[in-house]
């Protein structure tokens, strides 16, 4: 019998995002005409209204963002005047990576460095990796994996990961939402996930949230 490590993982959507207007005007269109969407001023307000009300926050001990410009800025004004450990990995990208859905592909590294000096990118691409070819479920998952299975090897046991609608929804849900049944911007899905002494993941569970 061995014994089981708990950690508590916080799922934080980015705020509300140009592609994210612009869907209602234009539709899909949105998702493929503008690489790296940024917030729009409602999804810096979110932000700032979750550092603020947000009753865990001093709790959390490190913070994983997605290397999107949407939120690697919520990351940065949800925990302002915090002294947290931000790291960045591209496992956290939305779904689909490639294909024409370009508002997902990522800045650079190396400009990325530049824009956000206080977050360690923990990426060894400079430029993103874009097929042609759309993502797939199973690959989706194969990331999901890989951020389970990094988590793992943290000591951090209360993390909050900053990352996208349909990511965190297939990761906690099983289940990518259409644009009427999204995930909330900027709020902290609670997630209680177990893992072995030889911190493999086992198993989670989302208990009622606490804001």
């Amino acid at each position: 019998m061995y014994n089981i490590m708990k950690k508590t993982l916080y799922c934080i959507r980015h705020g509300y995002a140009l592609h994210n207007k612009l869907f209602w005007d234009i539709g899909t269109r949105a998702y493929a005409e503008y690489r790296d969407t940024p917030l729009l001023e409602e999804g810096y307000n979110q932000a700032k209204t979750l550092n603020k009300t947000w009753n865990e926050i001093d709790d959390i001990q490190l913070v994983v963002v997605s290397p999107c410009i949407r939120t690697l800025d919520t990351a940065t004004f949800v925990f302002k005047n915090r002294n947290i450990p931000m790291i960045a990995k591209d496992f956290l990208i939305e779904y689909p990576l490639g294909g024409h859905e370009i508002c997902n592909k990522r800045k650079n590294v190396d400009d990325l460095r530049y824009m956000y000096p206080y977050i360690n990118f923990d990426i060894y691409d400079n430029e993103l990796k874009w097929s042609d070819e759309k993502e797939t479920i199973p690959k989706l998952e194969n990331r999901i994996e890989d951020m389970l299975d990094w988590i793992g090897t943290r000591r951090e046991t209360r993390i909050a990961i900053v990352s996208h609608s349909s990511f965190i929804g297939q990761f906690k849900d099983k289940k990518i939402g259409d644009e009427n049944n999204e995930l909330r911007h900027c709020y902290p899905y609670k997630i209680e996930a177990n893992y072995s002494s030889f911190k493999k993941f086992i198993s989670m569970r989302e208990p009622k949230a606490n804001m």
